[in-house]
């Protein structure tokens, strides 16, 4: 039966649904009077700013304010009117770490490890926690690696202390290693189970003994 469910399955097991990960933070942008256009810090934003309903939108100095164009994919929106200089510009909003086409690269990835070819959609039931963890183990690796690089590089800051840095990215290479032994574990009891690969071999022969005659 095919595996219909296995991007819904991953984004569960990482806690990357569309409700999952709720932010309200300061946006990133000049104010002078004049500049209408802003950004939130982290991309991949689920909530559109033009059509989001409270408590989910943008604010200034608490107060919800018009958007009157939003690129989900960069985080950038223009508000309808300029904020003062000195106004407080928060937003509040749901994001993802992922998108479905990384997801799927990461379970071809496990289905491959598995022995099954890239097709995910055909991992067996009984190896689909296997493929799971797996593929958990890829996303984890390369959250830590979009750790690793300094934000500034990306959003033109000032970097955040180093050692701050390589604890975010040390935790998510933890998790990474963490999911990989449980997909190893998985899939070998798995096995072990179902009598395949690491299951001893064995043999019933068969047949009658012949009769010894005690000798004098």
């Amino acid at each position: 039966m095919s595996w219909t469910t296995a991007v819904a399955d991953l984004r569960a097991l990482l806690s990357d649904g569309p409700t999952d990960k709720l932010r309200q933070k300061r946006v990133l942008g000049n104010q002078d009077g004049v500049r209408t256009k802003f950004k939130t810090f982290e991309f991949r934003r689920v909530t559109d700013f033009t059509t989001a309903t409270a408590p989910l939108g943008v604010f200034v100095d608490g107060t919800a304010v018009t958007v009157s164009a939003d690129d989900v994919a960069t985080g950038a929106f223009t508000l309808a009117v300029a904020p003062t200089n000195g106004q407080e510009i928060e937003a509040r909003y749901y994001m993802q770490w992922f998108i479905d086409s990384e997801l799927q690269t990461f379970l071809r990835s496990a289905s491959q490890w598995l022995g099954l070819g890239a097709t995910f959609a055909n991992v067996p039931a009984g190896l689909q926690p296997s493929a799971l963890q797996y593929a958990a183990a890829d996303a984890y690796q390369k959250l830590a690696l979009r750790w690793a690089e300094h934000q500034s590089e990306t959003y033109r800051l000032e970097d955040q202390p180093d050692g701050k840095l390589k604890s975010v990215a040390d935790q998510y290479r933890a998790m990474s290693t963490d999911h990989r032994k449980l997909a190893l574990s998985n899939r070998d009891e798995f096995y072990k189970r179902q009598g395949q690969a690491l299951q001893p071999l064995f043999r019933t022969i068969q047949g009658n003994a012949k009769e010894t005659v005690p000798q004098r």
